[in-house]
């Protein structure tokens, strides 16, 4: 599984700690063992009989989305009529091209230094986005001859179709938002009920008290909860931004109306796991530390996940400095009460240009098994204690044209999908590298996913019940876009479920030269941090830590699609 590191600095935009639902849940599973997984060898089972069709425990009440539904929507924008006026539904990948400066050359490796005016004011750092975009944006529109000033100030506002709300106590609305805070600009969005009159449930704006504390949002996702009145038997929503100054702008993408999340039952069990990845030597320092506080927040874990980079893996390293180097990690591991430990393989565990990669693959392989994986190959199932675990990775013997994944890996992971559909599950699937417009960082050029990657994402995209985690960024969980919902051409309209796990070593963001690359952070101390995910019938909820201050920076509760009643 290839894909091409990067050069890269580092920006974090905390914002404290942030609790979402992001998409559907209701009961509690029993932390009993589960019995045997199947190999990967084996076809998928047959289902075993409920004795009843599968439901959600929450639903989509309605979708927005701008690539099938844009007719849906209406746009009311004031006075002038200049390209990009107002709210304007257009592809990504075109909003970034028609920012571009023009007469300004803007290649990093030809025009240095580059003009500031090439950093597209972080319009491309919105991860999230996929597809058709819903975009205000005041600076293009100046440059294609709008006249925005004190005089001519923007107001436009997108409207949503009529949504059925009727026999609800309460909704959900759900956007990904991309906002810089332009002087005085304000964007709202209200609803209201049967015509009646609009409710602000959201403001940005310049002020400390707007729900943007008077700053920026980028690649957001936005949960709204929404009380329906009485009798109310649909709701509209509306998107309005103002603003006087020719600059900066708000996108959208991903809209959707839903049920909220029931509240977890006080006596709910759930069977949680330790996530870290990215040791890498450098995060040795911070081994210790990170151990000792999963402990202390998932005592009774029945698992301890790693995705990938367990060593540095210097290209001059001989099998003995390979295998020194996973001695560093399990001399550090035997002072701890470690559960059951299952590794992905990452790039920095195969970067030898000493060793073949077949030597490469039997050292990390082995180093899993010390810790209790049972694995024969870097792709494989387990099920701990009921939450189906799906690993995939690099193998040997596949050529370049394959990326590292053989058609057999491709086929395993198609095979046991499907099967987890069939029992309601909700699946972890761990590979190292993140998938590109997924979560921070991944609009990156080096993220471009080669075909065989694409593949494994498409195949993940068709499952809305699958959480994938991902190190080798080491982009920072603080960050608004650590955790997305990416949904693929042709896929689970819904999505798949992705986190970014952060990384034990060096921190990576934004590259100050290029807005295209990223950059290692040079600051101390870093920002280690580590993960825990906590499974139920209905739901999982994803925590992740700093491991310098103990402190939590995000939760996330990502709700079971097809959770059975």
């Amino acid at each position: 599984m290839t894909l091409i590191r990067k050069k890269g600095l580092s920006l974090l935009a905390a914002t404290g700690v942030v609790t979402m639902a992001l998409l559907a849940p209701g009961a509690a599973l029993a932390t009993t063992t589960a019995p045997t997984p199947p190999s990967h060898s084996m076809p998928p089972s047959h289902p075993t009989g409920h004795g009843h069709a599968a439901q959600p425990a929450q639903q989509t009440i309605w979708r927005g989305d701008f690539d099938s539904s844009s007719s849906a929507w209406t746009i009311d924008t004031a006075g002038d009529t200049a390209s990009w006026h107002g709210w304007t539904f257009t592809p990504r990948d075109d909003w970034f091209a028609a920012a571009e400066p023009m007469n300004v050359g803007c290649d990093s490796d030809v025009d240095q230094p580059l003009d500031i005016s090439c950093f597209l004011d972080e319009r491309n750092q919105f991860s999230r986005a996929r597809g058709t975009l819903a975009v205000a944006d005041n600076g293009i529109a100046a440059a294609n001859g709008a006249v925005i000033d004190n005089a001519h100030s923007v107001s436009t506002s997108l409207i949503s179709p009529s949504v059925p709300v009727e026999g609800r106590d309460a909704v959900e609305l759900v956007f990904s938002s991309h906002y810089k805070q332009a002087h005085k600009a304000v964007a709202r969005v209200t609803v209201t009920f049967d015509g009646g009159e609009a409710q602000e449930i959201l403001r940005y704006s310049g002020a400390r008290i707007s729900d943007n504390e008077g700053g920026d949002v980028l690649s957001a996702q936005e949960v709204i909860p929404v009380d329906v009145p009485a009798g109310a038997k649909s709701a509209v929503f509306r998107f309005e931004y103002t603003s006087n100054k020719p600059e900066l702008y708000w996108a959208l993408d991903d809209v959707l109306v839903r049920t909220p999340l029931a509240p977890l039952a006080p006596n709910a069990k759930g069977t949680t796991v330790q996530v870290f990845s990215d040791i890498q030597g450098e995060g040795l320092p911070y081994l210790d530390a990170a151990l000792d506080l999963l402990h202390r927040e998932a005592p009774k874990a029945s698992a301890a996940l790693i995705a990938g980079d367990i060593i540095s893996g210097p290209k001059e390293n001989d099998q003995e400095a390979q295998l020194a180097e996973y001695k560093e990690v399990s001399d550090i591991f035997a002072k701890h009460k470690m559960p059951p430990v299952y590794p992905a393989i990452g790039n920095h565990d195969t970067r030898s240009s000493v060793l073949s990669l077949g030597q490469q693959v039997d050292n990390f392989i082995a180093w899993g098994n010390q810790w209790g994986a049972k694995i024969d190959n870097t792709y494989y199932e387990k099920v701990i204690d009921g939450i189906p675990l799906i690993a995939l990775g690099v193998e040997a013997g596949t050529t370049a044209a394959e990326g590292g994944v053989s058609e057999e890996q491709v086929q395993f992971l198609k095979d046991r999908l499907a099967y987890w559909k069939t029992q309601g599950k909700q699946v972890i699937v761990m590979g190292h590298y993140p998938f590109e417009w997924s979560v921070s960082g991944t609009y990156g050029s080096f993220y471009q996913n080669s075909s065989r990657v694409q593949v494994l994402e498409n195949i993940i995209g068709q499952y809305s019940n699958v959480v994938y985690i991902s190190g080798h960024s080491h982009w920072s969980p603080y960050l608004r876009d650590w955790s997305g919902r990416p949904v693929t051409e042709g896929g689970d309209p819904d999505g798949y479920a992705a986190f970014n796990t952060g990384a034990l070593a060096m921190e990576f963001g934004p590259n100050p030269i290029n807005p295209w690359d990223e950059d290692s952070m040079t600051d101390r101390p870093e920002s280690p941090t580590v993960m825990t995910i906590t499974k139920y019938d209905d739901r999982m909820i994803v925590r992740d830590f700093d491991v310098l201050t103990g402190e939590k920076i995000q939760e996330l509760t990502v709700a079971n699609p097809i959770a059975r009643d």
